[in-house]
């Protein structure tokens, strides 16, 4: 028997997809599928619309569980590298719609992701988000000469001193992303990370009043320095505290711990250079999905209902950059990120 007719062309072109693409409601409920999902799913869409979705098979089950995170928080959720049925592994997302109430679930293809993923250039946001942010620093930057040097009070001079800091190290920053849509590495010099973690602390502090009575801080004195460039790596540090405020703010327990100390197992990713020199961002927030696992290294992918998903795939390709890596452990309760650098060449043996 013939298909009906489709008349509304977004319709037809979903049918016509060549990857599964399933509908559910708000609540979870399952609404549509086209041809490729009934196929991959060996399920009739009548056979989808009896009883809860979840329970018509395990592969079913484990699309449930990302529909519902996605249906439960508004947002779209991604799942990367998932052994689902035959051909996989897939990548799977769940994007919430609030025009509608609905989420549709794509499942593509495999994707690597992690570090090496997220080097691959933004081509044309570097440049959109640098010519953007350049008015804007100017304007602040030119009221804090101002403030400077009208004020008489030292220390109001002194907030004013540090906000043409922070707006030069932001324009810098711009400008690495003007030049060339990516990032590519400044001027270099040797850092000292202990020092590193304490600037990104104060900063932060500075910018969030919450910051402050949670941040604590566990060094170890004796680390070697790294050679990299500085406002880069000031950036990185400052994106995993961020994050880890976000995921504890609120909590009546909230901790976020800054620690150093010299490793001399883990290797770069590449395996080519040895990466002892670890900073840590650890919180006590509820931990980050399972379904996103590596994922969250790849632009536009995050646990915020109103994130970007860059913070990480900046820092993961900044660490890159610097032969190094950015990896991480994450469970309810406790989540670390550690940035993994090599010793500066020059203080090599």
């Amino acid at each position: 028997m013939s298909q009906a007719p489709v008349s509304d062309p977004a319709d037809l072109a979903a049918e016509m997809a060549a990857i599964p693409l399933l509908q559910f409601a708000q609540d979870g409920a399952f609404i549509w599928a086209n041809t490729q999902a009934e196929e991959w799913l060996g399920l009739s869409k009548r056979v989808m619309r009896k009883g809860p979705f979840g329970t018509h098979s395990p592969l079913c089950s484990h699309l449930a569980e990302i529909v519902e995170q996605a249906c439960g928080a508004r947002r779209t959720v991604v799942g990367l590298g998932l052994a689902l049925g035959h051909g996989g592994p897939f990548d799977l997302h769940a994007r919430w719609s609030d025009e509608s109430g609905t989420v549709t679930l794509s499942v593509l293809p495999h994707r690597e992701t992690g570090a090496r993923a997220s080097e691959a250039p933004a081509l044309g946001f570097g440049r959109m988000l640098a010519h953007e942010l350049k008015n804007p620093l100017a304007s602040v930057r030119g009221a804090a000469q101002l403030i400077k040097r009208e004020t008489d009070l030292d220390a109001t001079a002194e907030l004013a001193h540090v906000i043409i800091q922070d707006v030069d190290r932001i324009t810098r920053l711009a400008d690495h992303w003007s030049r060339v849509g990516d990032i590519r590495l400044g001027e270099q010099s040797e850092i000292n990370l202990n020092r590193l973690a304490v600037a990104a602390m104060e900063s932060l502090t500075r910018a969030d009043g919450d910051a402050g009575s949670i941040l604590r801080e566990g060094f170890d004195p004796s680390l070697p320095n790294v050679l990299g460039d500085r406002d880069l790596l000031l950036q990185v540090v400052l994106n995993l505290l961020r994050n880890a405020l976000d995921a504890v703010r609120g909590q009546a327990d909230a901790r976020i711990r800054v620690e150093t100390r010299f490793d001399t197992g883990p290797k770069s990713r590449t395996g080519a250079n040895s990466t002892p020199l670890v900073l840590s961002v650890r919180d006590n927030g509820p931990g980050i999905p399972d379904t996103l696992g590596s994922g969250i290294f790849t632009p536009f992918v995050t646990t915020k209902p109103a994130g970007e998903g860059l913070g990480l795939a900046f820092a993961a390709r900044v660490a890159a950059l610097h032969d190094g890596q950015l990896d991480y452990e994450s469970q309810p309760g406790q989540t670390v990120f550690h940035l993994r650098l090599p010793i500066a060449r020059e203080v090599l043996p």
